[in-house]
């Protein structure tokens, strides 16, 4: 029997729930696409809520992995800009990547229904980023947080079917123009 790694079980929960469903999946079918044995998974996770949850949570580190790489503090001229890009970034990535995983999408939401403290977690996370890219230092995380508040629906998954509208791009753009005066006034402060 082969050693596997973590990223190894992940990759094989993720096949198993997009081929099975949540419901159907079992950690019997994630440890023969190993080709382990059961007693073995449970070495690593204890029960199928544990490792489909640590599942989601990997799925996740990786699909905003490449937006938390770009949130450093820009330069005064272009934090505007950069915050711009940097939200439909977020919005972009998630899309593709909920759509790409239908059955992941749907058990991080059931997560987010009963464990909050993921979407804390992650509200926390983009609003750090988001003074990070504005260089605000004042009242911690607070314009971070309305400005990811106001995005909400560009990036959460409760959102989901929404994004299928021709016009989201658009409503992006009015909604950007809505939060100039939070955005605006640090910029010319600076």
């Amino acid at each position: 029997m082969a050693k596997v790694t973590q990223e190894q079980i992940f990759e094989a929960a993720r096949s198993v729930l997009n081929q099975k469903g949540y419901d159907k999946a079992r950690l019997a079918d994630v440890a023969r696409r190993l080709d382990i044995t059961s007693a073995a998974l449970y070495k690593h996770f204890k029960n199928k809520e544990d490792l489909f949850e640590a599942t989601v949570i990997d799925w996740l580190r990786a699909i905003d992995r490449p937006v938390f790489e770009t949130d450093d503090r820009a330069p005064e001229d272009e934090r505007g800009t950069r915050l711009h890009d940097w939200l439909w970034l977020l919005a972009e990535n998630r899309h593709a990547a909920f759509a790409a995983e239908p059955e992941l999408t749907k058990l991080y939401k059931e997560y987010l229904e009963s464990h909050h403290e993921l979407l804390n977690q992650r509200l926390v996370a983009f609003s750090e980023s988001v003074e990070s890219i504005m260089a605000w230092e004042t009242f911690r995380h607070q314009r971070g947080l309305t400005v990811m508040q106001t995005f909400i629906m560009f990036y959460h998954p409760l959102f989901v079917n929404m994004w299928e509208d021709p016009l989201l791009k658009t409503l992006f753009e009015s909604t950007w123009l809505e939060i100039q005066p939070i955005v605006q006034p640090q910029i010319e402060e600076n």
